[in-house]
């Protein structure tokens, strides 16, 4: 694990959310057009960007980092562009070595609730915005979301904070 190279690895690929978000918009309503003229099903913007953030995700970040080896939980909802066969882009069976864990660095408050939250209940999960009274996937990623370890269903917590409020650490996964 290359540790040294985590924050900047982390600004890259924040910056890179940031300057090509208006291209994979675009693309994306390309897709949209070709969908409806040849009517196939279309997924949604969010599993569309999940699909190209986790791609570059595994190369700004992943392998920048992590030692042949080594690999990290995926970004967001990983990409699911061969439908439940795997989430990620390249090593497609690679089993998460490490995960993505958020430090306060003091007191952290939940963007939604407005409550002091205690961040080693809650994954990381990826970067957000704050849009009017909600948080979206568009620029400029300046927010983490986080949700509840062992979250499964729908009946789960979710959180979002301001990421200058963390430090972003590694931490191995006990299997």
């Amino acid at each position: 694990m290359n540790i040294e190279f985590l924050d900047s690895s982390i600004d890259n690929f924040i910056r890179f959310l940031n300057t090509n978000y208006q291209l994979v918009t675009q693309s994306y309503e390309m897709l949209k057009l070709k969908a409806e003229k040849e009517k196939f099903f279309l997924v949604s913007f969010e599993e569309y960007f999940y699909d190209w953030a986790q791609a570059n995700w595994e190369l700004l970040v992943e392998r920048v980092v992590c030692s042949p080896n080594e690999s990290f939980v995926v970004y967001g909802s990983g990409s699911d562009y061969e439908a439940a066969g795997h989430s990620r882009v390249f090593f497609h069976k690679a089993e998460p070595t490490h995960e993505i864990i958020c430090v306060a660095k003091s007191t952290v408050l939940d963007w939604i609730s407005e409550a002091e939250v205690d961040l080693t209940k809650f994954d990381f999960d990826a970067f957000v915005s704050i849009y009017e009274k909600w948080f979206d996937i568009s620029p400029p990623f300046d927010h983490i979301l986080l949700t509840e370890k062992g979250a499964v269903g729908g009946n789960y917590q979710q959180i979002v904070i301001p990421f200058e409020q963390i430090n972003i650490s590694v931490k191995k996964i006990k299997i």
